[in-house]
């Protein structure tokens, strides 16, 4: 009899119905083994507020299994997929937010087979409306793609409704001159923001993995450095293995454990002394950590480097990687017209700079030693935190990679 009767909010297996002479709305369930109908009270009067609960009770305790797409709410897929995935992400908080702002700017509350091309259409419309800028737009629906796909792929719902495409926005990326990067280099008088600077233009890799950069992964016989620590799952952002630059030789040897540390520890975030930096050198608050890596790419490709070396070492798909790639790596020249031409770069930027870009290892070594002793007190005070403040770096572990 309760499958029969109107079932109104359904999620699934799962619906909302009141008792009579009770304002409270219930979870109900038809109970196959026992062939009745059950309920449990969920505390609340609004319909809205209890339909949102019980989505909420559906979408942590019910794992659903190839579901019907017009059974299953897109706020649901968007819960599971931001809980069972995307929370782990670097770009966790990006993602929450696109996700939210899609289901506060989507046409009701639709099912995933109601999302299809007019409804998203409807919502890029709706983003532009309130002045999101091409780029921004294409990220936010990059996001709530990868979330149905997600559920897709995970076979939480049988199929998808097809995706517009969005057009790309401008380019967010900076580009440095040589001169740039040598005032940035000269501003930089922490030896941790040096270490983490030189990482970024040797490996070319994004900030997160020159911070997670260890000695283990180095090895000097080779000359090559293994981006992706040992243990972490490759995802397609690929931390692939690339050269080891002369220049980053002597910060290698010199390491112990993480190749940025700042008083003997590992540095998790890294932030307010690269703007110090960024501001003693005169540079605006576009140049971030990244824009290192686009200027490396750049300045690669201006130089006539292969194509395919620079994919290799920006870790990006290159053919036939699952075979022969994997033992590129022990190539006596490997991907050697980039480490010659970062080397190059790396002396050019020396000549512009008044700090060496080629330091041999007792240097470096004093440089580490000077940072995270008391004798540094006075160096670091005319930068970084500035004269007055208790703290070598206050803002250090607080702070976030782009400004």
């Amino acid at each position: 009899m309760g499958r029969k009767k109107q079932q109104p909010g359904r999620i699934g297996d799962y619906w909302l119905s009141q008792q009579k002479g009770s304002p409270y709305w219930y979870r109900t369930w038809f109970d196959a083994g026992t062939r009745q109908t059950r309920r449990q009270s969920l505390g609340v009067e609004d319909f809205d507020r209890a339909h949102e609960l019980l989505a909420q009770w559906v979408t942590f305790n019910v794992l659903m299994h190839r579901a019907e797409p017009q059974r299953v709410k897109l706020a649901d897929v968007f819960t599971r997929y931001y809980q069972e995935h995307a929370v782990e992400k670097a770009s966790a908080v990006s993602i929450r937010r696109h996700l939210f702002l899609a289901l506060e700017l989507v046409d009701g509350d639709p099912f995933v087979s109601d999302f299809g091309t007019l409804p998203q259409e409807r919502l890029i419309a709706a983003l532009r409306k309130r002045d999101y800028a091409p780029g921004a737009v294409k990220r936010i629906m990059t996001s709530v793609k990868a979330a149905v796909l997600w559920a897709w792929k995970r076979e939480i719902i049988t199929s998808h409704p097809p995706f517009v495409s969005v057009e790309d926005g401008e380019p967010r990326e900076r580009v440095l001159s040589i001169a740039e990067m040598a005032a940035l280099w000269d501003a930089a008088e922490q030896s941790h923001l040096q270490a983490f600077i030189m990482g970024l233009i040797c490996t070319m890799a994004r900030p997160s993995a020159v911070l997670d950069l260890t000695v283990f992964q180095c090895d000097l016989d080779r000359g090559i450095i293994d981006m992706n620590p040992p243990g972490k799952e490759r995802t397609k952002k690929r931390r692939p293995v690339v050269p080891m630059a002369s220049a980053l030789r002597p910060w290698i040897q010199a390491a112990d454990g993480h190749l940025v540390t700042y008083r003997g520890k590992s540095v998790e975030k890294l932030n307010a002394a690269w703007r110090t930096a960024r501001e003693a050198a005169g540079l605006s608050d576009d140049v971030v950590p990244y824009s290192i890596r686009h200027t490396m790419a750049t300045e690669l490709r201006a130089r006539g480097v292969p194509e395919l070396e620079i994919a290799g070492i920006l870790g990006h798909h290159m053919p036939n990687f699952r075979t022969t790639g994997r033992y590129a790596k022990y190539a006596p020249n490997y991907l050697g017209a980039a480490r010659q031409a970062i080397d190059e770069i790396i002396t050019e930027i020396g000549r512009a700079a008044t700090r060496p870009t080629f330091p041999d290892i007792e240097t470096v070594r004093g440089s580490c030693v000077l940072t995270n002793s008391n004798a540094g007190l006075q160096t670091l005070g005319r930068i970084g935190a500035g004269e007055g403040i208790r703290t070598l770096d206050p803002n250090l572990g607080k702070v976030v990679l782009y400004p």
